[in-house]
């Protein structure tokens, strides 16, 4: 096939969504906006990450991107050792004609020139698949013929919170030892910051900084306090009017327009295990109740049976997959197709 491979660009965009969506869109419909977010809000992506395979006519009909860390921060430097596939995606009129394996040989290509020595499949940072979407027909067999193992499963979770209350058990537990749970504000900022990093490590730490960084709404993270404000808990609420956007909204047209959810949350390691997680969690859905957002996501988790108490059923299934890079080359021919590259 007579496809040139190119950088990602911009102006694409809607190329790319229109392939997507003519290809994965009945079971992932992609929006630009989230697209964009992944490719061109995130601070360690370069065009080089996307893939665009281009006809000599100027068709779109496959496209791919790499997952890179690349900020200097001594917070998330073990996630530069890491790198993803983040997506391949081939028109379905030319498949089975080697265009994923080239693509997908391509960024395992790019990872290599990183000294990166193994991928996953999805997740990491900026992620549209949270793992290998198992709900995506031939998604597995692809991710095996290209060299990846397929492990484990997380979720997202979907549930309707119309008639969840706050309990007497989790409301008596908050009063009788004193403690909050109330929206942060542009004062709380650093201190939930610092209690994400010290508790949950670089994620979820870079994850809600650059949120805020870019305008997120503060008051989305609920805090758990004692009397004395030190911060025990967080909880991050998602609505569909809030930018950027949260990972249970990436798949917003598959849902009511009216939606929420939920993630990341925790508690203090020295607190946990005596009932404030849950009396967390209730007040966060809750507050989601409150707001009419009734069908909520909880995003990537492997807590089945805990948020299962609570009415939490699989919507999205993500099964973490990794491989060595120079299976993955091997597997697709990668080293030749950067040498094509390199000579176009």
């Amino acid at each position: 096939m007579d496809v040139r491979l190119l950088p990602y660009d911009p102006a694409a965009a809607p190329h790319v969504v229109r392939l997507w969506n003519d290809a994965i869109g009945d079971t992932f419909p992609l929006r630009e906006a989230a697209l964009r977010q992944c490719l061109e809000a995130n601070p360690s992506a370069r065009p080089e990450d996307g893939c665009l395979a281009w006809t000599e006519g100027g068709h779109l009909v496959g496209f791919g991107y790499a997952g890179f860390h690349r900020l200097d921060l001594a917070e998330t430097a073990g996630f530069r050792e890491r790198g993803q596939i983040q997506a391949v995606v081939v028109d379905p009129a030319v498949r089975r004609q080697g265009l994923g394996r080239r693509i997908a040989g391509h960024l395992a290509g790019l990872a290599r020139d990183r000294g990166i020595e193994r991928l996953d499949a999805g997740g990491g940072m900026f992620y549209l698949w949270g793992g290998m979407p198992d709900d995506l027909p031939g998604a597995a067999a692809f991710c095996e013929a290209i060299g990846f193992e397929l492990g484990d499963v997380s979720w997202d979770l979907r549930g309707d919170v119309t008639d969840l209350r706050v309990d007497d058990g989790s409301a008596a537990l908050l009063r009788d030892q004193g403690l909050t749970i109330e929206p942060a504000t542009a004062a709380d900022a650093g201190a939930a910051l610092d209690f994400l990093l010290a508790e949950f490590g670089g994620e979820w730490w870079h994850e809600t900084s650059w949120f805020l960084a870019e305008g997120g709404d503060v008051a989305t993270l609920l805090l758990l306090r004692d009397a004395s404000r030190r911060i025990l808990g967080l909880a991050r609420i998602h609505r569909p009017d809030v930018r950027p956007i949260g990972p249970p909204h990436f798949w917003a047209a598959r849902r009511a327009p009216a939606a929420g959810g939920l993630g990341p949350i925790g508690i203090a390691a020295e607190r946990r295990g005596q009932g404030l997680g849950r009396a967390l969690l209730v007040v966060a859905l809750d507050r989601l109740r409150q707001a009419g957002l009734n069908d909520v996501v909880i995003d990537l988790t492997s807590l089945l049976g805990y948020y299962g108490s609570h009415g939490f059923r699989p919507w999205m299934t993500w099964r973490h997959s990794a491989a060595p890079v120079e299976r993955v080359l091997a597997a697709t021919g990668g080293t030749a197709v950067a040498e094509e590259e390199d000579a176009r």
